[in-house]
């Protein structure tokens, strides 16, 4: 077991009356799985995606029950313990690159990055491999990549150049938080293919959270459903879509387009 998450609860107390955002929330990630977190806006899968990925500090907020991985409880670690993890072990790829990509340093610098933090890999070796990823992550003519700015680049581009640099590390797990939404349905495609393939040949386990169950449904090997900020059901991929248990998840079955249905259905099969 690489990952596992125990009576998760987090609550805001910004307000009155304290809101709790995720209740009691436990599952495992294995080595080499990919995991899908599904549920509408607001149900908690962000939320526990960012707990896990150690970005959750605010001091108006409590976080109670433990994230366990390599034998830490993550929610106890201090943050320079977590800065040793963030990016090394665990990578994490946002919703929409422009937020998270720096406007003014070029690519192949913020490619990088988790290098010069976490080794002591000369420039030119770190150039080598950062070229090398853009590569992996089918970024035509990485030397050009490398030296352009994220404005230069589309959409997808960007978000290539995110999962780059939460893969430079060979991290253990890759967080994909709603990695495709700002995206076309046929970079969508292109982004998941790419991410199945990581996970193949890289053999790192990813957590992909996302409200688009026909891309969970041709990724996920198992899937866990949120509501309200509680699991409300979890299985493998053939259960939970062809044989959900709980109204929420077939409300949410019912509601994806067929054609996309049908289409992830023969794409996996």
């Amino acid at each position: 077991m690489l990952l596992e998450v125990d009576k998760l609860s987090i609550e805001f107390h910004d307000h009155l009356i304290p809101e709790r955002v995720v209740s009691d929330v436990n599952f495992t990630l294995n080595e080499g799985e990919i995991l899908g977190i599904v549920g509408e806006s607001g149900s908690g899968k962000s939320m526990t995606a960012h707990a896990i990925a150690g970005l959750l500090s605010r001091h108006d907020m409590k976080k109670t029950g433990e994230i366990r991985f390599a034998g830490k409880n993550l929610l106890a670690c201090s943050r320079t313990e977590l800065r040793k993890i963030q990016g090394k072990d665990i990578g994490i790829i946002f919703q929409e690159p422009m937020t998270s990509l720096n406007p003014v340093k070029k690519i192949g610098w913020q490619v990088g990055e988790t290098l010069r933090i976490h080794t002591d890999l000369s420039k030119e070796e770190i150039r080598k491999q950062v070229l090398d990823m853009l590569h992996k992550v089918e970024l035509e003519n990485p030397q050009r990549v490398y030296e352009q700015y994220p404005v230069e680049l589309s959409g997808g581009m960007r978000q290539r150049v995110m999962i780059a640099s939460a893969m430079i590390g060979k991290p253990r797990i890759l967080i994909a938080d709603e990695p495709t939404t700002a995206l076309d349905v046929t970079i969508q495609a292109q982004i998941v293919k790419l991410l199945k393939r990581l996970n193949q040949t890289e053999k790192t386990a990813i957590l992909f959270i996302s409200h688009d169950l026909s891309l969970v449904q041709s990724l996920c090997e198992r899937v866990i459903v949120m509501q309200y900020g509680k699991v409300v059901e979890r299985g493998t991929s053939t259960e939970v879509f062809h044989h959900p248990k709980e109204e929420y998840t077939r409300m949410l079955v019912e509601a994806i387009p067929k054609c996309e249905y049908g289409n992830s259905m023969r794409e996996k099969g």
